[in-house]
């Protein structure tokens, strides 16, 4: 089974090196072109243009990579604007809700005082959390 495997590895990468494609000289004669040489012997040149064209391609490679940075930094400061005002934001909600409580624990009148304490330096969770509901009492 091994031996197998491995005559097929070698006659796969047999395959894959023999099909290989080499350059050809091509011939221009008139308004034809042929393989073969005419009386002119004029060569072509058949050459990738990529090739004669890598540094203004990388070159725009450059300009676009810098051009995206650029615009991902800004994404990211109007991100952090973002994040810092919705911040205060939140801030200033828990604030005034420290605020309402106090205020109300101070108006109560002794018979009817509130049930739940004023929070003391207890922020409500800035995301969701699950919790499990209380047992049913018999």
């Amino acid at each position: 089974m091994h031996q197998r495997l491995l005559i097929a590895i070698s006659f796969i990468a047999a395959c894959a090196l023999s099909t290989g494609a080499s350059g050809q000289k091509v011939y221009r004669c008139g308004n034809t072109y042929s393989q073969t040489p005419c009386g002119g012997d004029k060569t072509l040149d058949t050459t990738s243009p990529n090739a004669t064209s890598a540094a203004a391609r990388r070159q725009a490679v450059d300009k676009e990579n810098k051009r995206q940075m650029e615009a991902a930094k800004a994404m990211e400061k109007a991100r952090l604007a973002q994040e810092a005002e919705a911040l205060k934001r939140h801030q200033a909600e828990l604030k005034a809700i420290e605020e309402e409580k106090t205020k109300a624990a101070k108006g109560a009148t002794g018979a009817a005082v509130s049930t739940q304490a004023p929070l003391k330096n207890k922020k409500p969770p800035e995301f969701f959390t699950a919790k499990e509901a209380p047992a049913a009492k018999p």
